[in-house]
This record gives structure tokens, C-alpha cells and sequence, in this order.
């Protein structure tokens, strides 16, 4: 999968800020339904405290809905 970003803003402390505009994806990596299977897809993080990469994976919450819950 690739995402294609433009730039928004380098902030004072480094942060760089994008806006996906593109994504692309090959079809190995989509479900039946035609959606991009997490599993299959299989992301990467790095944590930079331990200067480690860490698969991702397991859905711990839904967006938005679990957020308006605790207002």
C-alpha cells in the first residue's frame, strides 16, 4: 500500500504535517470485499524511544463512536 501525501506544515518542533491525497494498493492485500484487509496488509510502526518497528494489527476501538462515549 502507498499513500501519496502533500505537505501542510513543518511545526516549530519538527512535526511534519500531511494531507493523504492518494492511496494505492495491490490487490494481494484486499479482502473479497474489495477493502484493504488489515491482516493481510500487515502495517508497520516504529517506536522511536527503542528505536523499534512493531506490526499493528489488533482493533482495540472504533473511531469516533468509542470518543463520543466518554463525552
Amino acid at each position: 500500500m502507498t499513500l501519496e501525501c502533500r505537505l501542510v506544515k513543518i511545526t516549530e518542533d519538527g512535526n511534519i504535517i500531511g494531507e493523504i491525497i492518494n492511496i494505492s494498493a495491490d490487490e494481494s492485500i484486499l479482502g473479497e470485499d474489495g477493502i484493504i484487509d488489515i491482516a493481510k496488509l500487515r502495517p508497520i510502526s516504529f517506536e522511536p524511544i527503542k528505536n523499534g518497528y512493531h506490526v499493528l494489527g489488533e482493533r482495540v476501538g472504533n473511531a469516533f463512536k468509542d470518543g463520543a462515549a466518554l463525552k
